[in-house]
């Protein structure tokens, strides 16, 4: 069930990041952030109070802690990935980061004390790969001067992942709510300093809206990881940029290039064998 739930995060992940990235291509990139983690607040207050409604929590000011780190961690990581982006190094950026977000929470599970069957630990070294065939463009740029914009863009999202795993059970889903709120302060922090317009055109900022639905891949991967190894659960959560490649398959037509459909298929087999765990 665990590794289940992680992958309906890496599906909801790869669909709203999909959507927000359609805002970007008209609208700035931190106004559609401010907007996205907007909507993203209203819904985790709904979803933390159906949650409570539903099985009861009792949270503590560690667990809001953790949740508001997580929030700050996550924007750090969005800014370092389109600081990369916009520089126009995607073919560096994007498989660095999906590379080291599944690397170092799957390292920080082996020093805690996680341990995993002989094919989780084959699936895992098939997902890098997968990740990296699926993301990179092919294109010739400077790799190692820009690759920094990937491994700060992993590493944010890295300690988002293993913030949230702290979160006790009992806390239900109101760390979600600290955790989208630190998002939105540092967002409008980043638009203020910049002297980014918040304005934009109506479908872009319905996309941005639409984007906010992150929030269900934070609390899937919040239930995955309360059942199931961080290790295990980062590196399929990870996985999301396949998801990508398949929306722009279904929006947009784009044909996936050969590279791309051997990553797709690899993503399937990792995730095939972590789940025997």
């Amino acid at each position: 069930m665990a590794i289940l739930l992680a992958g309906l995060t890496s599906v909801f992940y790869g669909v709203f990041d999909f959507a927000g990235g359609m805002a970007t291509r008209r609208a700035p990139v931190f106004a559609v952030a401010f907007w996205s983690n907007i909507m993203a607040l209203a819904l985790s207050g709904l979803v933390a109070l159906v949650y409570h409604l539903a099985f009861g929590s009792a949270v503590s000011l560690a667990d809001l802690a953790w949740g508001a780190a997580s929030g700050v961690a996550a924007v750090a990581g969005v800014v370092a990935y389109y600081e990369g982006l916009a520089k126009g190094k995607m073919a560096v950026v994007a498989p660095v980061s999906a590379i080291t977000l599944s690397l170092i929470p799957f390292t920080f599970g082996l020093l805690t004390g996680e341990r995993y069957a002989l094919l989780p630990w084959i699936g895992v070294a098939i997902a890098a790969p997968a990740m990296w065939l699926t993301v990179a463009t092919g294109t010739r740029e400077d790799r190692p001067g820009k690759a920094i914009y990937g491994l700060g863009a992993g590493l944010g999202f890295s300690l988002m992942f293993i913030g949230l795993a702290q979160v006790s059970g009992e806390a239900g889903m109101w760390p979600l709510i600290p955790f989208r709120c630190a998002a939105v302060a540092t967002s409008a922090v980043l638009v203020k300093a910049r002297g980014i317009p918040l304005r934009m055109a109506r479908k872009d900022l319905l996309l941005s809206f639409a984007a906010g639905g992150a929030i269900l891949a934070n609390l899937t991967y919040v239930l995955a990881v309360r059942i199931g190894p961080l290790g295990l659960v980062a590196v399929v959560s990870a996985l999301y940029p396949a998801v990508v490649v398949v929306m722009a398959f279904l929006v947009y037509r784009e044909r996936p290039a050969p590279r791309r459909i051997v990553g797709l298929l690899l993503s399937l087999g990792a995730v095939s064998l972590i789940a025997l765990n």
